[in-house]
């Protein structure tokens, strides 16, 4: 399944499917599609009470910055859906301004909300 969403001339897709029960996320838009940084995100037994945090690893590409929405988007739905989350990212604008950068890490965080809420539907 993919959320496309787009931001004036700058387009966004979230793509996902499950892996057994645990879920791949990819995360692409703007001028040029990559793999600029992954996130994994999984639930884990805290070492000092008794509860269950969420762990996250993260691999990037030498000067790159999408490690940032990697890391977040993995948290957010790994604690949201208490499954393992890989999510890769790879968005590029040119020259982008503070503003844009802004309204896309905005409109991602929307997106991931609706992907939350898909996995959350009742069956």
């Amino acid at each position: 399944m993919k959320i496309e969403r787009t931001i004036g001339s700058i387009s966004l897709v979230v793509s996902h499917e499950r892996i057994g029960t645990d879920l791949q996320v990819t995360i692409i838009g703007g001028d040029e599609h990559h793999i600029g940084g992954v996130a994994f995100a999984y639930p884990t037994k805290s070492h000092y009470r008794d509860a269950i945090t969420v762990s996250v690893n993260t691999i990037t590409a030498p000067g790159h910055k999408d490690y940032v929405v990697a890391n977040s988007a993995a948290e957010t739905i790994c604690k949201a859906l208490s499954v393992p989350t890989l999510v890769s990212v790879g968005i590029h604008v040119d020259n982008a301004t503070k503003e844009q950068i802004g309204a896309i890490i905005k409109e991602v965080d929307s997106m991931i909300a609706q992907l939350v809420s898909f996995y959350h539907k009742p069956e």
